[in-house]
């Protein structure tokens, strides 16, 4: 079997959980005997394939086109949409962004539009989006990203929840699956885990530093934590790149790392050294206004961790495991810190071990692939 996957004209340049999704997906695939290809170039002779694998909707002017193409070719289409919630997009736009994103946003109101905006900007340093924004703005962004829900043969979803999150925002009914995403090999395997640190029992948040995974508010929540008998020590690790695109949300985080010597923000970690640092703190946090899945949070219960998580997603993954949080509310967050630090640690089971892998994500995959090159249904 020959596959292409069709991603985003910047998966390799700016790369994001898409780039770690669609990387491990195929490179697990082909160990199952798939031949697969990766690809950002809309001309690329899909003829040669059986099947055509397309992913990201929300934000991807190029998928539609993707679709529309690997279509006019007689090809099966298989969709991982990667979508967040639209309510939770917007509540973040509405009450969180900042500079000229957050002056953007109070005279643009509609979703469609602001999305529309967001890919304009984004051509300006990257030319290969211009030409699929303008021709989507025109046909309309909403409908073009019905016409690509609808078109593809089977829609790939991380989440019970995404997918009627999908027919909540985009109106339209499609055939779906559940195909759960992998955490990275090295959160596995048996570790020997060295602390990189001078201190441990921290809180840990790991992810690019922007406005939409919340570090500003964590910090002032560990503030508020910091005010409590016993956390007056309490000490915060960011770990993750800085955002190119949230330059005025950027410059408010480094300026709280000068004012409070508690904070501490290695810069790039390697990931084969990750897993230490979670493993010698005492929680790991994602409040972020909106994700897929939150793999991260898997990664800390991996390494020993406990955890905190916000978001409707990570509940459906992470049940009673987590301790939950409001993303929009700094309290919240305090409160389910502490909760989190006084907790016995986490145990596992062992069938997250074995379900949460790339493996498993290309085995579950390489079954709908072979259903519809074979002219079934997935």
């Amino acid at each position: 079997m020959r596959a292409l996957m069709l991603a985003r004209s910047d998966i390799f340049s700016v790369p994001g959980g898409d780039t770690v999704q669609i990387e491990n997906t195929a490179l697990e695939l082909r160990k199952l005997g798939v031949e697969v290809d990766v690809s950002s170039d809309i001309n690329v002779p899909i003829q040669t394939y059986d099947l055509v694998h397309v992913f990201q909707l929300d934000w991807v002017p190029e998928t539609y086109f993707y679709v529309k193409q690997a279509k006019k070719a007689g090809k099966p289409i298989v969709l991982s949409p990667i979508h967040h919630a639209e309510r939770e997009v917007k509540k973040f736009d509405d009450k969180y962004t900042f500079g000229l994103r957050r002056v953007v946003g109070l005279v643009v109101t509609k979703q469609e539009h602001r999305d529309i905006l967001k890919n304009i900007y984004r051509s300006f340093h990257n030319k290969a989006k211009l030409l699929p924004t303008l021709k989507g703005a025109i046909i309309g962004y909403r409908r073009s990203q019905q016409e690509a829900l609808v078109l593809s043969d089977v829609v790939l979803v991380q989440t019970t929840c995404e997918a009627q999150d999908l027919k909540a925002t985009y109106g339209v009914e499609f055939k779906w699956e559940k195909v759960v995403n992998g955490v990275s090999a090295q959160f596995l395997m048996p570790h020997n885990f060295v602390n990189k640190l001078a201190f441990s029992d921290y809180i840990i948040c790991v992810g690019r530093i922007e406005a939409r995974k919340n570090q500003l508010s964590i910090i002032e929540a560990v503030k508020i934590l910091r005010k409590t008998p016993g956390f007056e020590d309490t000490r915060l690790v960011f770990l993750g790149r800085r955002s190119d695109h949230h330059k005025a949300y950027i410059a408010r985080f480094d300026r709280a790392l000068k004012e409070n010597s508690w904070i501490v923000h290695p810069g790039f970690i390697p990931q084969a050294d990750i897993p230490s640092y979670y493993h010698f703190a005492k929680v790991g946090i994602s409040a972020s206004w909106f994700e897929t899945t939150g793999l991260t949070s898997l990664e800390a219960l991996f390494c020993g961790t406990n955890v905190v998580a916000s978001g409707e997603r990570a509940r459906e993954l992470l049940g009673h495991l987590a301790t939950y949080c409001d993303p929009a509310d700094v309290p919240s967050i305090a409160a389910a810190l502490h909760q989190a630090y006084v907790r016995p640690a986490v145990k596992v089971p062992a069938s997250f071990s074995q379900a949460y892998t790339w493996a498993n994500a290309a085995r579950q995959t390489l079954t709908v692939y072979t259903s519809l090159v074979q002219g079934g249904k997935a």
